[in-house]
């Protein structure tokens, strides 16, 4: 789930899904409006070519979570974030994420998060896809890890913590 523009680096997930071998039964379901009709048509060319990559345009946001819901895993490939929606979306939906090594993610996952890879390195991604697929024990970690820091996805905290700041702030 992201928009097409270049600072999400949004075709990273597709060629990192290219880098996969043939048994592999990864798929990804692209959701996000395309800001320029090149990136349109680069989505669109990408779809046509590829099999394992699906770009569906804008969803309206109760689609798009639905999506996500069933989703087994989220791949952010932001070059920065200052804290990406989508990875509070995850989190809420109960979905692991992989994520760029960015300051946004970090300080939502945590430093020591094993779902981490380079930004713009799609053979990284590839490997680490590779593994949330093969390696049951982590892909139960990135689960594991995300349901810990679900907490600030909380919407009873969340309203807690602006009840403090409004009384404090009267």
């Amino acid at each position: 789930m992201g928009h097409l523009r270049p600072v999400k680096d949004p075709f990273r997930t597709e060629a990192a899904v290219r880098l996969l071998p043939e048994e592999s039964r990864i798929v990804v379901t692209h959701i996000g409006s395309a800001l320029t009709d090149r990136m349109k048509n680069r989505a669109e060319t990408l779809t046509r070519r590829n099999a394992r990559y699906s770009w569906r345009g804008e969803y309206p946001r109760w689609k798009a979570l639905r999506v996500l819901s069933r989703s087994r895993l989220l791949v952010l490939t932001s070059k920065m974030e200052g804290g990406a929606n989508v990875v509070s979306e995850a989190l809420a939906c109960g979905v692991p994420v992989v994520s760029t090594r960015i300051s946004g993610s970090i300080g939502m996952l945590e430093k020591g998060y094993p779902g981490y890879f380079p930004v713009g390195d799609a053979e990284a991604l590839a490997k680490l896809l590779r593994r949330t697929e093969e390696d049951r024990s982590f892909y139960d970690r990135l689960a594991a890890a995300c349901r810990k820091q679900a907490w600030i996805v909380d919407p009873e905290l969340e309203m807690e913590n602006w009840r403090r700041l409004l009384n404090d702030l009267t």
